[in-house]
């Protein structure tokens, strides 16, 4: 379960929604704090928010009232606003388990308060009630709120449909699709109906094609991008026999998948994007020693003026020399180059491969 933080919906300082995926649904959780003005409260109510699978809206409220605080003799003039939000959102107020004060007052002369409260949707039996832990508040005032989340059992698949790039499969899969779609009747698409009708015809071709073609493949632990038929061919013929000569074969088989894969990658990353240097991510770092001096001359370099010492020397050290520029005069001129025309269509089409992050040079170093 990977929950979302979704400032598209809510963008407040005060108030968080967590999205998270049930099936095929988007559940929300609002965690919220308001302050002494109930600025999060007048936002919410202010703005109109269509959440309709919030399960749990739940954190410090900061409202004070006799309807969740027994030691409270009084009703605070905003709880109205807070209980029409809970109802728009379609959540109930959620009484603890073991009730009990979830703010421990600064002050002893002042009593503890209940102002930590959770709102739980009714008609998702997963969310249970939730129950106070006062003994895990340690440098905190506040003590925490703990749900229990029931998760049924669920059985993942371990396989899928595909149709391998470059395959046999692939050509006829395309083939399918293009003799059933120049084969489509389209001279009679006058109304919304008949539009539909070719739409399902359309529909259906490609469902046709796609269960024709797709094979099922198997997800393991095991499982490489560069296995190919042939991989799977020759394993299974030494599983059989056990011969070492098929053994030999598959190895050869793999070797030869392994560098048409490679291969392929390798050529698709010089002609497309031309960054070579993501090929770097298949070479594994080589750890550096822990603490290696600096040597200069045979000597190491210790302290700072020996440092600078050294970066002065090696960089410096043809300053001040005299230089005899005259072998220049040997080389013979060169005809002056001129750019060959192209369109600006062509400059457009050339530059559209180089990367926004990097210089224009061959190796793409920022």
């Amino acid at each position: 379960m990977r929950f979302t933080l979704r400032l598209d919906i809510i963008n407040h300082r005060d108030v968080n929604v967590l999205a998270f995926h049930s099936g095929q649904l988007i559940n929300y959780v609002i965690n919220v704090y308001f302050d002494d003005n109930q600025s999060a409260l007048h936002f919410l109510n202010q703005n109109v928010i269509d959440l309709n699978n919030t399960v749990v809206m739940t954190d410090d409220f900061n409202i004070r009232d006799n309807d969740w605080d027994p030691n409270y003799p009084y009703h605070s003039a905003h709880t109205k606003d807070l209980l029409i939000l809970a109802e728009s959102l379609g959540l109930d107020l959620s009484p603890p388990v073991n009730p009990g004060p979830t703010r421990f007052a600064d002050n002893p002369r002042d009593t503890n308060s209940v102002i930590d409260l959770a709102f739980i949707n009714p008609s998702n039996s997963g969310f249970g009630q939730h129950s106070l832990y006062p003994e895990l508040h340690r440098p905190s005032d506040h003590v925490p709120l703990i749900i229990e989340v029931s998760i049924n059992e669920t059985n993942i698949d371990n396989f899928f449909w595909s149709i391998s790039k470059d395959s046999e499969e692939e050509k006829d899969f395309i083939k399918a699709i293009t003799d059933g779609t120049l084969a489509l009747d389209t001279s009679n698409i006058t109304s919304k109906e008949n539009l539909e009708v070719v739409v399902q015809q359309l529909t259906g071709i490609f469902n046709k094609a796609w269960h024709s073609q797709a094979k099922k493949k198997c997800i393991t632990k095991h499982s490489k991008e560069w296995w190919n038929h042939e991989c799977t061919e020759s394993l299974n013929r030494y599983r059989n026999t056990g011969d070492i000569k098929h053994w030999r074969v598959f190895k050869s088989s793999t070797r030869s998948a392994k560098k048409e894969f490679f291969d392929n990658k390798i050529y698709e990353i010089a002609s497309s994007n031309k960054r070579p240097w993501d090929l770097m991510n298949w070479v594994k770092k080589k750890n550096l020693p822990t603490i290696e001096s600096i040597l200069y001359e045979g000597q190491p370099c210790n302290t700072l003026p020996d440092m600078w010492h050294t970066l002065h020397s090696s960089y410096n050290s043809a300053e001040n020399r005299p230089i005899n520029a005259s072998f220049l005069n040997e080389i013979s001129q060169a005809d002056q180059i001129h750019w060959p025309p192209f369109s600006k269509q062509e400059f457009k089409d050339a530059i559209a491969k180089c990367s926004s992050s990097s210089t224009p040079g061959p190796d793409h170093i920022v």
